[in-house]
């Protein structure tokens, strides 16, 4: 196992020209861009802008991300690269200003060299990007060319969105850490929204340390960038529901040989039943994301609902068709579960499951369900995937980890720790 989490990865920024660092990062990306397809949109001269706005400042190698390029999904709003939100209805729109996430991350130094592949408006319709491991598969949605770039080693971080498991999805199945903090933490202005009341910010990362700083950067947190180990081993809890029952046997049998790992490293695992109230949250989060889906996209669904993808316009109609009493009672049941968190965490730090159903599917067939992250997303709990090795098609497998609302900086502490005491799932 390497070491994780001592040193950000070094930064082109150090040849200190701007032509040489926009050589230095297209020469990455372009290493496997044709076929991982990655990238929506590229830019060399706006990253030699970017990186001759860099060099002038005078404190750029004391800002936290100085240098390093970083990719940005497709529905964030960037003021000089377009942003088209997956969607051919906004082919070449060019934002008149960066959403609150990329003026962060520009402050604190990264270059976005382009623009991220998403599915269309972060739902289901997948783009073109093929899984770096294995591009006959799927590297999950929405957040697809985030988590590919990363996983391919065209950038070592990226930024996407989750509002069922659109960050945890992708980078389980390319083999990477994603890291979806607190509903709210971080700023989701200048974001195209699928459903307001869960859509949150995610990162991708080669480790927990770099996923920490960049989230760190983004939520204004700098203690999340130095996130070191839990003082002591971590209390986890595994309490299945109902949707694990869709859950392939190895990846069932991978959780089974984490969680024992896990427990001779020092960690506590304990078992328990899924408390009363928390067991239709799946279906809840598929409800509330489909109306709020059609209140969200209704000036799309208005003015060019043909040219929305069938899977998008049958949310939408799916959405608009709900009884108000459903919908209130969905409402409830999500903020009495949220008020009941302790009950579902009892002692544990950290609630424990797959990541995903299985290892990647086919690219034909889609980014695969959503639903092992749908219940923790509608919460808003703080979530993060880790890499858990490989399945029997030999396509990555990944663990989830979740913390209580809020508690981020221990959800990232114990998932170093965690990272740390897992050598042979990343041997």
């Amino acid at each position: 196992m390497s070491e994780r989490g001592e040193s950000i990865p070094a930064s082109p920024a150090e040849r200190e020209t701007p032509e040489a660092i926009a050589a230095a990062v297209c020469d990455a990306i372009a290493a496997r861009e044709d076929e991982v397809q990655a990238w929506a949109a590229l830019d060399r001269g706006a990253l030699e802008a970017q990186a001759a706005r860099l060099l002038a400042r005078p404190d750029w190698h004391d800002l936290p991300l100085a240098g390093v390029p970083v990719g940005v999904k497709d529905i964030f709003d960037t003021a000089d690269l377009p942003t088209a939100y997956g969607s051919e209805i906004y082919a070449g729109h060019r934002p008149a200003a960066d959403a609150a996430a990329v003026a962060r991350l520009r402050a604190a130094g990264a270059l976005l060299p382009g623009k991220t592949v998403t599915t269309e408006f972060a739902y289901w319709r997948p783009g073109k990007t093929r899984n770096p491991r294995d591009l006959s598969h799927s590297p999950g949605g929405s957040s697809a060319g985030s988590a590919a770039a990363v996983a391919a080693g065209m950038v070592p971080f990226s930024i996407g969105s989750q509002t069922a498991a659109s960050t945890i999805r992708p980078a389980a199945f390319c083999g990477i850490v994603g890291f979806k903090p607190t509903l709210g933490r971080i700023s989701m202005a200048g974001v195209k929204g699928l459903a307001g009341s869960m859509d949150t910010a995610g990162v991708f990362a080669r480790d927990v340390a770099g996923a920490g700083l960049v989230a760190g950067v983004l939520a204004g947190r700098p203690d999340w960038g130095r996130v070191g180990l839990l003082a002591r081993p971590p209390v986890l809890r595994l309490a299945p529901a109902p949707e694990w029952g869709a859950v392939a046997p190895e990846m069932r049998a991978r959780l089974e040989e984490v969680a024992e790992a896990l427990s001779r490293a020092g960690a506590t695992v304990e078992r328990a039943e899924l408390p009363a109230g928390f067991a239709d949250l799946c279906e809840v989060q598929t409800r509330i994301m489909a109306a709020e889906a059609a209140r969200d996209l209704a000036s799309e669904a208005l003015a060019h609902g043909d040219r929305l993808s069938d899977a998008l316009q049958t949310l939408i109609e799916t959405g608009k068709a709900l009884p108000p009493e459903l919908q209130e009672a969905d409402y409830a049941a999500r903020d009495a579960a949220i008020a009941r968190q302790e009950a579902l965490f009892g002692p544990a730090d950290l609630l424990i499951a797959p990541s995903a159903l299985d290892e990647a599917p086919a690219f034909e067939a889609g980014t695969g369900s959503p639903d092992m992250s749908r219940a923790w997303t509608l919460l808003g709990l703080p979530s993060i995937t880790l890499p858990a090795g490989t399945g029997p098609g030999g396509l990555p497998l990944g663990v989830q980890f979740a913390a209580r609302r809020g508690a981020d900086l221990t959800l990232l502490q114990a998932a170093a720790w965690i990272e740390r005491h897992l050598p042979d799932v990343y041997d």
